[in-house]
């Protein structure tokens, strides 16, 4: 050791504290248990359930549950926390708790889950079904009514027991019946079919779609009630003791308000067919066979008759319990070997005659056909000729109209032309008339002076010869003739002597 300076406390041996060194170590010891309090933390404390899980925890101390009981319903109590973690991260201390990692609860689509809780009381007695949570906030054990649908559920797989059990998928062409297993009592006892939600067979069916029920309190069964068709061979004796197979077909189909009566009175498909077709085919073949002879049955004369007969039987018989026929069809009736090829023969004689019948009254109605079809053409062309005629006599008095028509309109233009004509024939003759006036005046003039020139001469013809005589005298120097020749006839003439007007005295 170092001695000590006594003045400057320096050197020498130190016994005392160290404020810094204490510091240093704590601070080192604080650091130490933060890495070691984050370490325990982060690994031992930490509760991170993954995408897809939660986490169960189980408490290690605290209250103890109830006898019989397996899951703590309070936080205070010790055992298995029926509230899950969600997914996160969580800090629980290991010492009091515990956890498991369980995945959530997958309910795929076209499923259905149905919740068993495995703790709590009992349920009351003749209670089978208990509810999420009943009016007074008690949870009974046993299985819960109401279903999970398709989803992610976080629940603890030690409160309660998942069961997956396929959708009720109902097709097109189907219903479903329900049945209520769990329920009120009918109201009415005795009854096949009860009313909504009393236990039993329901009236109304379900129809298409995907239904999601708890199977333990809601059955569906599938009833088909789109066409079947089945075929059959049976048998009837004829009125005189012979058999006859019988082959034929039936189209039926379930009606669909009364498939829940069908399937509770009748069954399925298979319990329809023997039940009640087949059933109905038998009973009505073996009733009306019974009523003809073999002859008439392998002649064919009644098979529509026997037709209709099992048409109508069936149809109305099925249609009382609910089923629909849509065809019923007999395809053969096969007669027995020993008297088919006698009845056949003479059928085929009888069918023979007919044929000859037929053709005789074919040929009559033929004949007549042909005596019509000429009273009709000779019909036909008197009617053709009054037509033409007709048409001859509208044509003619139409030309006769145009005719007519054409000859006013001439005469119309011809006395226009007359008119016409007139007026100028009188304008020309007033013309003429005027024209032979003015030389009638003028005449008469002449004629008046003429007449004063030849008045002294006492007659016309004595003062032609003036005028002659004085024309020629100048120019005749001499004359050589005769008397009897052409020249000398005006000579004769003039040497006449003038008559003596007034004659004789």
């Amino acid at each position: 050791m170092k001695d000590r300076d006594p003045v400057s406390g320096e050197g020498g041996a130190s016994y005392g504290f160290n404020p810094m060194k204490v510091g240093l170590v704590a601070a080192v010891m604080i650091v130490v248990i933060g890495v070691a309090g984050f370490i325990f933390a982060w690994f031992f404390c930490r509760i991170e359930p993954p995408s897809g899980y939660c986490a169960v925890m189980v408490r290690k101390d605290g209250k103890d549950i109830p006898a019989n009981e397996i899951i703590a319903t309070s936080t205070e109590q010790k055992g298995i926390q029926l509230e899950p973690l969600s997914e996160g991260r969580y800090f629980y201390d290991p010492v009091f708790w515990d956890w498991k990692i369980v995945p959530l609860t997958q309910i795929k689509e076209g499923e259905v889950g149905v919740m068993v809780r495995q703790f709590g009381p009992p349920p009351p007695a003749r209670q089978f079904v208990v509810r999420q949570k009943e009016a007074d906030g008690k949870m009974f054990r046993g299985i819960i009514d109401e279903p999970l649908r398709p989803g992610t559920y976080r629940i603890n797989p030690f409160a309660y027991h998942v069961e997956k059990r396929p959708a009720v998928k109902i097709e097109p062409g189907e219903v479903g019946v329900v049945t209520l297993r769990y329920g009120k009592p009918p109201a009415e006892g005795n009854t096949f079919l009860v009313k909504e939600s009393e236990q039993g067979v329901q009236e109304t069916p379900l129809r298409p779609g995907t239904y999601y029920v708890n199977p333990y309190i809601t059955r569906v069964d599938i009833v088909g009630v789109q066409s079947h068709k089945t075929e059959f061979e049976i048998s009837f004796l004829s009125r005189d003791g012979f058999r006859f197979p019988v082959k034929g077909a039936v189209e039926w189909a379930v009606e669909e308000a009364r498939a829940p009566e069908v399937f509770v009175m009748i069954g399925d498909a298979e319990d329809v067919v023997n039940k009640v077709i087949l059933r109905s085919a038998l009973s009505m073949s073996r009733v009306q066979g019974s009523k003809y002879s073999s002859a008439d049955v392998i002649s064919g004369t009644v098979r529509k008759a026997f037709q209709d007969e099992f048409n109508k039987h069936i149809t109305v018989e099925s249609a009382r319990k609910g089923i629909l026929i849509k065809a019923a069809l007999i395809s053969e009736i096969e007669p027995p070997q020993k008297i088919a090829e006698p009845i056949r023969e003479r059928e085929i004689a009888v069918q023979t005659r007919t044929k000859y019948e037929r053709e005789i009254e074919r040929a009559k109605s033929d004949a007549k056909v042909a005596e019509q079809r000429k009273f009709q053409d000779q019909k036909v062309r008197v009617v053709s000729a009054d037509t033409t005629r007709k048409n001859e006599i509208q044509k003619a008095t139409k030309d006769k109209e145009v005719v007519i028509i054409g000859a006013q309109r001439d005469l119309d233009v011809a006395r226009k032309d007359l008119e016409t004509a007139e007026k100028n024939a009188m304008g020309i003759i007033a013309a003429g008339q005027g024209d032979a006036d003015v030389i009638s005046y003028t005449k008469l003039a002449e004629a008046s002076a003429l007449r004063a020139i030849v008045s002294p001469f006492g007659s016309g013809s004595a003062y032609a010869r003036y005028l002659y005589l004085i024309k020629i005298a100048p120019n005749i120097e001499q004359i050589l003739s005769n008397t009897d020749g052409p020249l000398a006839e005006p000579f004769k003439e003039l040497s006449k002597p003038e008559p003596v007007k007034g004659g004789a005295k």
